[in-house]
């Protein structure tokens, strides 16, 4: 028994030691990107190669061929501040004048929350999510172009539509499961029955007139990045969703500024640990 159990120990930390990759070209849209993977991985899986590590050499090799940087996903986003960026070549940013951020997409989020067994999250719950998700990007995207309210605003002038998609949030099932979710993060392994304790978002930035895509986001960030241990009991006020909303508004920010050749000073503040 005591060997079964330590096994699984083993199990438990080599899947943990696996990198995950990420592929790196600003230059190339999501879909083609999806491609070219979908093509490595055509060419890996009709060779005769038996070992996982050679496989994945081999598939990093091949994208490497296509023109990617292949760094690990933390490395991704000391890089280009997402796991996934495109930008479209010679776009002048420094033309636009202001930012108009559509309502935030959580429909993905509601469906996976409404398939949790006794889940006390309503979907009320989820779009107020979405709302201090604008309000969060707003707010920060702020300190580098005005962000206007209505659409009506835009009238005359050069603006950023921004549309936002919230794709998953940290298992939203209470009780049981959200103390797994704590100490999982607490041990660093990754729990049977637990929650995945990730976030993931989408974003896409076009022109508010011709509606020509000009920037796509997207990125999956672990539940501690940026913020306090909370989401306890009832989740109470969506602290570390809140938190990593930040992070992510502030690297947009960030990014919009370089892009225009601006200066940012991060508007992210030391995130108290609330127990």
């Amino acid at each position: 028994m005591n060997k079964i159990f330590y096994l699984l120990i083993l199990v438990l930390l080599l899947s943990g030691c696996a990198t995950k990759m990420a592929y790196l070209n600003t230059q190339k849209p999501p879909e083609e990107v999806r491609k070219d993977k979908d093509d490595c991985q055509v060419i890996i899986d009709s060779s005769d190669f038996k070992d996982a590590g050679l496989k994945q050499n081999k598939f990093n090799q091949c994208m490497k061929d296509k023109g990617y940087n292949v760094v690990s996903e933390d490395k991704a986003e000391e890089v280009q501040g997402f796991k996934e960026l495109w930008v479209k070549s010679g776009t002048d940013f420094k033309a636009y004048e202001a930012i108009f951020i559509d309502r935030v997409d959580v429909s993905q989020v509601k469906e996976k929350n409404n398939n949790i067994p006794g889940t006390k999250v309503t979907d009320n719950d989820i779009n107020n999510l979405g709302d201090e998700m604008l309000k969060r990007f707003s707010g920060i995207l702020s300190a580098v172009m005005p962000v206007i309210r209505d659409k009506e605003e835009a009238a005359g002038k050069k603006v950023l539509y921004v549309r936002l998609k919230l794709n998953n949030i940290a298992q939203t099932k209470v009780g049981f499961n959200a103390a797994l979710q704590v100490a999982g993060q607490v041990s660093g392994l990754p729990l049977p029955g637990g929650p995945a304790g990730s976030f993931s978002f989408e974003c896409a930035i076009a022109d508010f007139v011709t509606k020509e895509k000009l920037m796509v986001i997207s990125s999956e960030t672990k539940a501690d990045k940026n913020a306090s241990l909370a989401g306890l009991e009832k989740f109470k006020h969506w602290k570390r969703a809140y938190n990593i909303m930040d992070y992510w508004a502030d690297h947009l920010a960030a990014l919009l500024a370089k892009e225009r050749g601006q200066k940012y000073k991060s508007q992210i503040r030391i995130k108290i640990i609330d127990f």
